[in-house]
């Protein structure tokens, strides 16, 4: 149920938000031919939840989809929160996988197959990030973005 029922989606309101949208099919692209790529090689134990990480930003999609047609910046703020998430795992990705590359040369290539999709993964939960913060502001009046307000208190 919407927090606001002055909250009326304008139609620059929906530009905005499919202009992410068109950068997340940008970024399912780029997995996508990752994802064909490491089926030329032999399958090998990747140190990365690939899987975890695209649950959590297709969540974060959703969810901030979600807040848009509600009106519901509580549910929107809950997207930035899911952000550091992804954020931390993509950054344990670097770091494992940079190790495996050291560690096991005839792994580089799919190594760096699952770097960039963890990449790509990360990139839809920022642009995710970005929905949200946008329903933050036009819901609640509070600017989120670039940390310059305290998610916590702007949903409030």
């Amino acid at each position: 149920m919407s927090e606001n029922v002055e909250f009326i989606p304008s139609f620059m309101d929906l530009i905005f938000i499919s202009r992410f949208l068109e950068r997340v099919g940008d970024q399912a692209v780029n997995i996508a031919e990752r994802v064909c790529d490491l089926n030329a090689f032999a399958a090998a134990e990747m140190p990365v939840d690939i899987p975890h990480m695209a649950s959590l930003s297709s969540g974060m999609v959703r969810r901030a989809l979600q807040s848009f047609i509600e009106g519901d910046a509580e549910m929107a703020r809950s997207v930035l929160a899911m952000d550091d998430q992804v954020d931390k795992m993509n950054e344990a990705a670097y770091y494992s996988l940079s190790v495996l590359i050291k560690e096991q040369p005839a792994l580089t290539a799919q190594a760096l197959n699952a770097l960039v999709i963890s990449r790509n993964l990360e990139r839809v939960a920022d642009h995710a990030t970005n929905i949200a913060e946008d329903v933050i502001f036009w819901v609640r009046g509070a600017d989120v973005r670039h940390h310059q307000g305290d998610p916590q208190n702007a949903a409030s």
